[in-house]
């Protein structure tokens, strides 16, 4: 009899180690399908950041430009300024010349 009890205990600690491995393997298993779930999402938000990045990258460079070409205008508007006040110069001047000839 003794050796009937020695099995059953036997048998009764192989079946607890063997719920403990399956529990154990339950929550590896568990655990690696959520690091591979991080994963993806990681990998995701680096490319969320990254297509982020070269928008505002782009952003920069067309503020800067638009920025240049304000700066043009305005050099361009200040020169047609000065032209147009050459221009009405000579023309007094030529008028001038014309009444005393005439």
């Amino acid at each position: 009899m003794k050796k009937t009890r020695e099995n059953d205990q036997l048998t009764l600690a192989g079946t607890e180690e063997e719920e403990i491995l399956g529990r154990l393997n339950d929550r590896v298993e568990k655990a690696i399908a959520t690091i591979q779930e991080l994963r993806k999402e990681r990998d995701t938000l680096r490319r969320q950041l990254d297509d982020a990045t070269s928008r505002l990258q782009e952003q920069g460079d067309a503020a800067e430009r638009a920025s240049t070409l304000e700066e043009d205008n305005e050099r361009f508007k200040r020169e047609r300024g000065e032209i147009r006040d050459r221009i009405e110069s000579i023309l007094g001047n030529l008028e001038a010349l014309e009444e005393t000839e005439g």
